[in-house]
């Protein structure tokens, strides 16, 4: 048997770990078709639905649907999953907290309280992964006989608690960082909106206010470079020639990450330039890490002279959300050509204005981008966590 590299002292001392299957240490139930229950607001059992796994992170307490009846229900503390769908890749694995009913789409396991903690039985289906045993020939699918037959590496109760504490504390910080992470973004797109509708103004270093805004073309700030594809027969995966940055696939985080080179480049980019995506999606907006070759998904922009390209980078970020989707109401929308973004009517302030606003957006950024670090960091250990204490 193998045994895991990371144990926990139970009691003062490591105990015997033994390795068994699922299908003797649990029970195994699945949900039932809404239809089988009259359900109200003011039933007694909460009746949930695979889409209100979405509604919490790992104890699943949510639900708008009620019963009368528990014929079928499962236990507190028993770990639920989907049992087909698309919801099995995002492997939503949730505990409940109360007594409750699952509908035909979810599945529960409901350990021996006598050999296996509830709290291990989840961070052992966290690390497993469900669409790792589903059945993916059409619609991914977990039946009993996915579940029963996994090998779990069972050590004393005292040390399954220790080891589950110990990973709680960590979901508990990544639950914290995340929820960090969206109040800073959603902070940074509450204040553009106040700057970009010039509710909130900036006054130079003495107080002083700046000039109005001017309503001009998106070409009176910004030069814009079309991409052209080259030929694919000069594609390659050797590094030969330059990146290529065909579109959003070739970005991540707000940067370039190509997956292809052409050693015969069309259309190029320099290190620092802005990357706007021209066909579905139109609008996301990166910056280039390289210089590269554009293709046709995409265009390459800078700023005019006394224009900052910074607050050019930010007004494109707030077009995201804003102005393409303005564009887009009543039309397919599935391309912008180089005129679209030329004539775009845009407000622009002064350059020393500019510089303000995108210093303090740019300074978001910066506590956004070094949260997501820190969240990242945080799963990857959790993973290693996992690695070292399941086998």
């Amino acid at each position: 048997m193998k045994t895991p590299e990371l144990r926990f002292n139970a009691e003062g001392s490591l105990g015997d770990s033994t390795e068994t299957v699922l299908g003797n240490i649990v029970q195994i139930k699945s949900g039932t078709s809404p239809s089988s229950y009259s359900l109200s607001r003011s039933g007694k059992y909460p009746f949930l639905k695979v889409e209100e796994l979405n509604n919490c992170q790992k104890y699943q307490q949510v639900s708008r649907n009620y019963s009368n009846t528990n014929k079928g229900s499962v236990p507190r503390n028993s770990v639920i999953f989907p049992k087909r769908g698309a919801a099995i890749l995002t492997n939503k694995v949730r505990i409940t907290v109360i007594e409750c009913l699952l509908d035909s789409n979810l599945m529960a396991l409901i350990p021996d309280r006598e050999k296996l903690n509830y709290e291990y039985l989840y961070q052992f289906l966290i690390k497993e992964e469900l669409h790792r045993i589903a059945d993916t020939s059409s619609i991914p699918q977990i039946n009993n006989k996915h579940i029963e037959p996994l090998k779990i590496c069972v050590p004393p109760l005292e040390e399954q608690a220790k080891i589950a504490n110990f990973l709680t504390a960590v979901d508990t910080k990544i639950s914290q960082l995340t929820k960090k992470h969206e109040l800073l973004t959603l902070y940074k797109k509450g204040v553009m909106q106040k700057i970009f509708s010039q509710e909130l103004r900036f006054k130079d270093n003495e107080g002083r206010e700046f000039a109005e805004w001017s309503q001009i073309s998106f070409a009176d700030i910004a030069n814009i470079n079309m991409g052209q594809s080259p030929d694919s027969s000069t594609y390659n995966q050797d590094s030969l020639g330059l990146p290529l940055i065909q579109g959003n696939a070739d970005i991540v985080n707000r940067k370039t990450s190509p997956r292809a080179w052409t050693s015969e480049p069309t259309k190029k980019c320099n290190p620092g330039d802005l990357i706007l995506t021209v066909r579905a999606p139109v609008g996301a907006i990166a910056k280039s890490s390289h210089a590269a070759c554009i293709g046709r998904g995409v265009c390459a922009i800078t700023a005019k002279e006394n224009v900052s390209m910074e607050f050019l980078y930010q007004l494109l970020f707030w077009f995201e959300s804003y102005k393409w989707k303005a564009i887009e109401q009543g039309s397919t929308f599935t391309a912008v050509s180089g005129e679209d973004i030329r004539n775009l009517n845009v407000m622009s302030p002064a350059f020393k204005e500019q510089t303000k606003i995108a210093n303090f957006l740019t300074a978001i950024d910066d506590k956004i981008t070094n949260v997501k670090s820190q969240l990242e960091a945080a799963k990857e250990y959790k993973q290693g966590l996992l690695q070292q204490m399941f086998v």
